[in-house]
């Protein structure tokens, strides 16, 4: 019942993302021709009828009419974003096919941007609206998880995050007692599960361990698909499934095959003509900030304007990466001094309050701005805008050996690291974990939200 709800609603919002692709045609036909008429017309009734076949099609294929209850705004643009550019590229494509030009190619543009205004705008009042009527109690789901210390992190995010409209029942695990024992209801673990799934009102039961009992696994499925329960399951391990698997033949025997590296070819290309564009902008766009920047720094404090490391990248490849300078020259040298003050866990050094970091060089590391010389790296080839971050060889040589996988991607200016929101005390391990995570999920899709996440965490500037 629950999954034809959602169909039905989901396809009434894609004929709402058609309404306002229409609305935005018509707009811009408008501004081309200053009348209206043309609606009238066979052609437009024919262009209308398309419009509607392509809009409707993409809006599902690109999952632009799905209510999301835990997906951030970044998600939901990028899919809007697919929705008007490729929308609008088989608008073209039919302007060119038919005699009369409906909207002449240098009002597509018009008509993309405004298709993509008008229909992000109506996801965004839409989603808040079903936020805050969850963040108030209203249109919530029941749930019961089941796990171990590996469940903590999904916990923290359902009572940190009301607007996603979950509400725990309870909790049954004998390991997270002491952690909710005092906030929520905890069972223990030889509970009678299916008595409570017939007695209450249930709507999802979350299975969430670090090594999964396949016999459990089985009989809380058959037991939550006997009741209409909705099940889901988590694990680590599913990092590594997830996009990186694949049926492999040997003969005719399929082997399930695990990959823990991206192999998209396409989508890797594509990750590196975006680098190199929006590198190559963002060094003209931002070059007077650059001759800001450099002429505080020479001005602020004795020495050179940029600063310059070894880096390991890809593959264990060196480079040299660029930063602006936010340190006093001699830097390297205190460092051995300082090493009894480090805070950070395993070969990476940090200290809160680093005496050799300049005034300037403070609120440069702040926002972030010391970063943007690593546009030039992003050029050459050696990092992109978004991966793991580039290490020191001194560093690369104290890692364990599962922490080498980090190299399997080209660094990145940004990464996963640098956007959370407790970034500044997350520990090495966690750190390298972060970039594991981000290596066996890589997309495109991810990279974008990441990217603007990054610039809301420069607007922050609370890094140190």
């Amino acid at each position: 019942m629950i999954k034809e709800k959602n169909r039905i609603v989901n396809n009434f919002l894609a004929f709402i993302d058609v309404v306002l692709a229409w609305l935005a045609l018509d707009i811009t036909i408008y501004i081309q021709k200053g009348d209206l008429a043309f609606l009238a017309t066979k052609d437009s009734l024919i262009f209308h009828v398309y419009l509607l076949i392509v809009w409707f099609i993409l809006s599902k294929l690109f999952r632009v009419s799905e209510l999301y209850r835990s997906r951030p705004f970044s998600i939901l643009l990028f899919n809007c974003l697919l929705l008007s550019f490729f929308g609008t590229l088989l608008i073209a494509m039919l302007t060119f096919l038919i005699e009369q030009r409906i909207i002449e190619v240098r009002l597509l543009i018009y008509f993309a941007a405004l298709s993509l205004v008008l229909t992000f705008g109506f996801k965004i009042i839409l989603f808040s609206i079903f936020k805050n009527a969850r963040r108030k109690g209203f249109n919530y789901r029941t749930v019961i998880l089941i796990g171990d210390k590996t469940a903590i992190p999904l916990v923290n995010k359902f009572l940190g995050n009301p607007e996603w409209g979950y509400k725990i029942v309870a909790l049954i695990g004998d390991e997270l007692k002491k952690y909710y024992g005092n906030k929520l209801k905890v069972l223990d673990d030889d509970v009678n599960i299916d008595k409570i799934l017939e007695d209450e009102a249930i709507d999802e039961l979350i299975y969430c361990y670090e090594m999964p009992e396949m016999k459990t696994v089985q009989d809380l499925l058959l037991s939550c698909n006997e009741v209409g329960v909705v099940f889901r399951m988590y694990s680590p391990i599913f990092n590594m499934l997830s996009n990186k698997t694949h049926l492999h033949y040997f003969g005719t025997t399929p082997l399930l095959t695990i990959s823990n590296t991206p192999l998209d070819y396409l989508s890797l290309r594509i990750k590196r003509i975006i680098d190199f564009f929006s590198s190559l902008t963002a060094v003209v766009i931002l070059s007077p900030v650059y001759v800001l920047v450099a002429l505080i720094i020479v001005f602020s404090s004795k020495g050179p304007v940029f600063f310059k490391q070894i880096r390991v990248g890809l593959r264990g490849r060196q480079f040299w990466l660029y930063k602006f300078r936010t340190m006093v020259v001699n830097a390297e040298d205190l460092k051995e001094k300082l090493k009894e003050y480090n805070e950070m866990d395993g070969p990476a050094f940090k200290m809160a309050h680093d005496p050799r970091i300049t005034k300037f060089g403070r609120f440069l590391r702040k926002t972030g701005l010391d970063e943007l010389p690593q546009f030039f790296n992003v050029l050459l080839g050696d990092m992109s805008l978004v991966g793991p971050r580039p290490s020191v060889p001194e560093e690369v040589k104290e890692y364990e050996r599962w922490q080498l996988r980090r190299l399997s991607m080209k660094p990145g200016i940004t990464c996963t690291w640098q956007i959370s929101e407790n970034r500044n005390d997350v520990s090495f391990e966690d750190w390298m974990r972060m970039d594991m995570e981000y290596i066996d999920n890589w997309s495109l899709k991810l990279d974008f939200v990441i990217i603007l996440k990054t610039i809301r965490t420069v607007f922050r500037a609370d890094g140190r």
